[in-house]
Formats: structure tokens, sequence, C-alpha cells
């Protein structure tokens, strides 16, 4: 069964100190390009930030923008789709 919702998992890893900064920056770029996306963001103790958003259509959401000075890697995309948990 296809989820005619996507649901994107957004993952950057700061370099250390600057985890309050990359917040920022998602706040700013990274929801404003996810739009009107249904959007959770989340942060771990060791400098990760992940956002979870849902398409509010067919559309998959994407964050084209990269936040290169505040990341240690170039952050990470995946594309889920809901299962059904009791078919």
């Amino acid at each position: 069964m296809s989820n005619p919702h996507p649901t994107l998992m957004w993952e950057a890893a700061a370099y250390p100190g600057k985890t309050q900064q990359l917040l920022t920056w998602v706040r700013e770029v990274a929801l404003a390009e996810l739009g009107d996306a249904d959007t959770r963001l989340f942060r771990s103790h060791d400098d990760r930030v992940v956002i979870i958003a849902t398409s509010r259509d067919a559309t998959p959401p994407r964050v084209a923008s990269q936040p290169s000075e505040l990341v240690r890697r170039p952050p990470h995309q995946w594309l889920f789709e809901e299962v059904v948990t009791h078919p």
C-alpha cells in the first residue's frame, strides 16, 4: 500500500559547539523549504539535529540547501512511507 503522504527524515551532525546555530539555520532555512509539510524537530546530546517532515500531499518533501559551515558532513535525507500496522 502506497502512502499518499511521503515522509522525510533529514539528519545533520553539527560541529562541536555549533548545534544551536544549526537549529537556528534549520528553523530559518530548512523549515521554510519544507513549506506546509507537517514537521517535527529533534536534537541529540551528540550534536545531531533531525527533522521529520510529512507532506500534506503526494509531493516528497526535500531540503535543498546545505548548512556546510555548521556540519561535519553533508546532511543525510531519506524518504519513507508509512506502513499499516494492522492489515
